[in-house]
C-alpha cells in the first residue's frame, strides 16, 4: 500500500484530508456570517477549524474560493426551505415561499447573513454566483406557480420575469425583517403579504391569462 492510501488512526489519507476540508468550511460559515467575509483571515479561519495554514491551502486556493465553496452550501440549505412548501394555488405557493424564508433566516442567523449581506459585493464572480443562485430558485419558483395557474400556461420568459420579481421581492422582506429584528412577528408579516404581494401576484396572473 502507498503511502497515499495508507490508513491513519483508522482513517486514509483521502478521508483525513475530506475531514479537514471540512474543518475548514465549517469555520468559514461560522466566522462570514459573525465577523464577516470582510474581516476574516486565513490565520483565523485555520484557528477556527484547529489546522495549521498549509491544511487550509490543501483544499483551496484564496478566501474567496472558500466563500464561494460557503456560500453553496448555505444557498442548498436555503433552499431546501424555500421551496420544500407546497399548495394547490398561486396564494398558498406564495406564501410557503416567504414563510420559508423567513423562518430559515431566523433559525440560521449566521447562514442568514451569509446570504443576505456578506457575499453581496465581494467580486465579479461572487456576484454571478449569487445571480445564478438566485435565478434557480426563481426558475424553480415560478414554474410551481404556473402549475397553479387555472387557464393558459405562461411562457417560459414570462416564467423567468415572474421568478427574477418573486426572489427580489422575497429578498427585500427578508433583509428588511431581519434588519428589524425579526418585527412583526412572522405570522403578522406573513398576513400582511397575503393582502399585498398575494393579491398583486393574482392580478397578474389574471392579466397574463
Amino acid at each position: 500500500m502507498t503511502d497515499q492510501g495508507r490508513p491513519y488512526a483508522g482513517a486514509s489519507r483521502e478521508e483525513r484530508q475530506s475531514a479537514r476540508r471540512e474543518q475548514v468550511i465549517a469555520a468559514g460559515i461560522s466566522l462570514f456570517g459573525t465577523v464577516g467575509y470582510r474581516a476574516t483571515t486565513v490565520g483565523a479561519i485555520c484557528d477556527s477549524a484547529g489546522l495549521n495554514k498549509r491544511y487550509f491551502y490543501e483544499s483551496f486556493a484564496t478566501l474567496e474560493d472558500l466563500l464561494c465553496e460557503v456560500y453553496g452550501r448555505v444557498v442548498a440549505d436555503l433552499r431546501a426551505s424555500v421551496l420544500a412548501g407546497g399548495g394547490d394555488d398561486a396564494a398558498a405557493v406564495l406564501r410557503g415561499f416567504i414563510s420559508g424564508f423567513l423562518t430559515w433566516a431566523q433559525s440560521n442567523p449566521v447562514m442568514a447573513r451569509v446570504h443576505l449581506f456578506e457575499v453581496l459585493g465581494v467580486s465579479p464572480r461572487v456576484d454571478e454566483l449569487y445571480r445564478r443562485h438566485g435565478r434557480a430558485i426563481g426558475d424553480e419558483l415560478s414554474s410551481r406557480l404556473s402549475e397553479s395557474i387555472v387557464g393558459p400556461r405562461l411562457t417560459a420568459g414570462q416564467q423567468r420575469v415572474m421568478g427574477n420579481a418573486l426572489v427580489g421581492a422575497g429578498l427585500q422582506i427578508v433583509v428588511d425583517w431581519v434588519i428589524s429584528d425579526y418585527q412583526p412577528p412572522r405570522e403578522k408579516l406573513l398576513d400582511e403579504m397575503d393582502a399585498t404581494l398575494g393579491w398583486i401576484l393574482v392580478a397578474g396572473l389574471a392579466a397574463l391569462g
